[in-house]
């Protein structure tokens, strides 16, 4: 089983000399594991093996990681957005800024951009109207993107409790205080106004961090605000919040623009909820509801997975960039392929991968899983699909594989088409 080990070495809160401030620390990060244990959910950072502590590192093991939100916006930062490693928004090119020792190269496509907010955004709605706390640090940092591609929502160190009463309502909250370790706080960069000026927040104040966030994606990785860890920067640079925001707009979709000028408004009010953010236009996508589906698949009874494989998956798939066929789509269909209650349904799609991908891609990623397969199957996949070939035969080809006439794998164009739009 592949997972990702976080591991944290307590001589890097020595620098705090005070033991009782590096014992805080390492409670938060305790903290922190028992909460992601505690809101289980597949938009969020799942715990596969819970906190181990020595004494001199504390660890745990989640699902596999490629990097955070931070380190992938952080080589974007120093490609000023116009290397390979920037997202394809058309965003200006910027001078190159030195290289963040921990920055790790990945090209988003803006499907995956699309998809990636919508998650941390049903993240954030399961928070606040199903576990009812308030997240208070949502930032790239807290962002973590998957093997597979997907963003789910981590570092829950800093979470309140919400108003039992209306979420809607602040409770009293921390503000950041240069006389708190930093890393003990909040990111300052992405905290909400009203939690630094006036000690307050409530589900809106994490909808503004959203907002920042989404800015930064947009922004080659920069956020709005760069206090440098000074309460006092904050405040200057904060009203000049709308002029900064005003200069990126134009960067971002246009179907999310409003969205994020309502999330970076400074009145509370004005911001949408993260269950009203869910359904605008520009989320209304067959391939993202695709994507969000096979998510929870593991979550479905096997006639709602069936009729997924073979309508809606198999007529989506020419919409989904031949990136996700391999890094999203194929590790969920190879693993239904060990289910013979839906393995007819799922040969389905992949029928339509053996015949769109390269003869590479089949040999190295697609064959080694069929060969699982050279027993003869039951009736219904036999009379689905029509077998030809026994086990005798090797699993040496796709023609050897079917009776139809199978289209030999070879080099496509890496183009898809854009998924039609489907309103709510």
């Amino acid at each position: 089983m592949e997972v990702s080990v976080f591991v944290f070495e307590k001589k890097c809160a020595e620098k705090l000399h005070k033991p009782k401030r590096k014992e805080t620390v390492t409670e938060l990060l305790r903290a922190s594991v028992r909460q992601l244990e505690r809101f289980r959910h597949p938009k969020i950072l799942q715990v596969v093996h819970s906190v181990e502590e020595s004494a001199d590192t504390l660890a745990f093991a989640s699902e596999p990681v490629l990097a955070s939100l931070a380190n992938i916006l952080a080589y974007s930062d120093s490609c000023g957005g116009g290397g390979p490693g920037g997202p394809t928004t058309g965003a200006s090119h910027m001078q190159t800024a030195p290289r963040h020792p921990f920055a790790r190269e990945y090209h988003f496509l803006d499907i995956e951009l699309k998809y990636g907010i919508l998650q941390i955004t049903e993240a954030l709605s399961f928070l606040h109207y199903t576990g009812h706390v308030l997240h208070r640090n949502v930032c790239p940092s807290s962002i973590l993107v998957t093997k597979k591609g997907t963003w789910k929502l981590g570092g829950l160190e800093f979470t309140e409790r919400m108003n039992e009463i209306d979420g809607l309502e602040p409770v009293s909250c921390q503000p950041w205080s240069s006389r708190v370790p930093k890393m003990a706080q909040p990111d300052l960069d992405f905290i909400a106004p009203e939690v630094q000026t006036m000690s307050q927040c409530s589900i809106k104040s994490d909808m503004f961090s959203l907002g920042m966030v989404i800015s930064a994606i947009f922004n080659t990785g920069r956020p709005l605000i760069m206090a440098n860890h000074s309460s006092s920067q904050y405040v200057k640079q904060l009203e000049l919040l709308e002029d900064q925001l005003n200069s990126v707009l134009t960067r971002i979709p246009i179907p999310l623009q409003e969205a994020v000028v309502r999330l970076l408004s400074k009145d509370p009010k004005q911001r949408p909820t993260a269950q009203l953010l869910t359904l605008i236009k520009y989320f209304s996508d067959q391939t993202v509801q695709a994507l969000q589906f096979l998510d929870v698949i593991n979550m479905k009874d096997p006639t709602q997975k069936n009729h997924f494989y073979r309508n809606t998956l198999k007529d989506v798939l020419p919409y989904i960039s031949r990136k996700l066929w391999f890094q999203h789509v194929w590790p969920c269909l190879q693993q239904e392929m060990r289910t013979q209650e839906v393995l007819a349904a799922v040969l389905q799609p992949i029928l339509y991968l053996i015949q769109e991908c390269s003869l590479e891609e089949y040999e190295d990623l697609i064959l080694p899983s069929f060969r699982c397969l050279s027993s003869p199957p039951r009736n219904s996949v036999k009379n689905d699909l029509s077998w030809a070939q026994k086990s005798k035969n090797p699993l040496g080809s796709p023609q050897t594989l079917f009776t139809g006439p199978i289209k030999p794998p070879g080099k496509r164009d890496e183009g898809r088409k854009n998924a039609p739009s489907k309103a709510f």
